[in-house]
């Protein structure tokens, strides 16, 4: 068993909230985002939505938030294996708290 599912199962946990990405979204089209002076591939925002697909379990990403530029901001939920219904529901539920931060973006 491993430690993600693990988690679930001693913690008694029904949801995990993650940062979705290291930065806010960035502009369509982009290949590459600025990070601390250094231009980094938009690739770097990729892994952290990857890391809990490879062991089987469900993940979505929510906006919450815009930066300063209006780009969303996003939280990923991830949820033991086979809990994709609740987690959409997780996902609408807080998408509801955050009305703003989704316009325009499609969910």
């Amino acid at each position: 068993m491993s430690l993600w599912h693990r988690f679930f199962a001693d913690a008694e946990h029904d949801v995990l909230i993650t940062p979705a990405a290291p930065t806010a979204a960035i502009p369509a089209g982009t290949r590459s985002l600025m990070v601390d002076g250094v231009e980094r591939s938009f690739f770097d925002q990729t892994g952290w939505a990857n890391l809990t697909s490879h062991v089987g379990m469900p993940s979505v990403v929510v906006p919450v938030a815009r930066n300063a530029e209006g780009l969303p901001i996003g939280v990923q939920l991830v949820g033991p294996m086979y809990s994709d219904r609740a987690l959409l529901a997780a996902a609408e539920y807080l998408a509801s708290l955050f009305g703003e931060a989704d316009e325009g973006i499609g969910l």
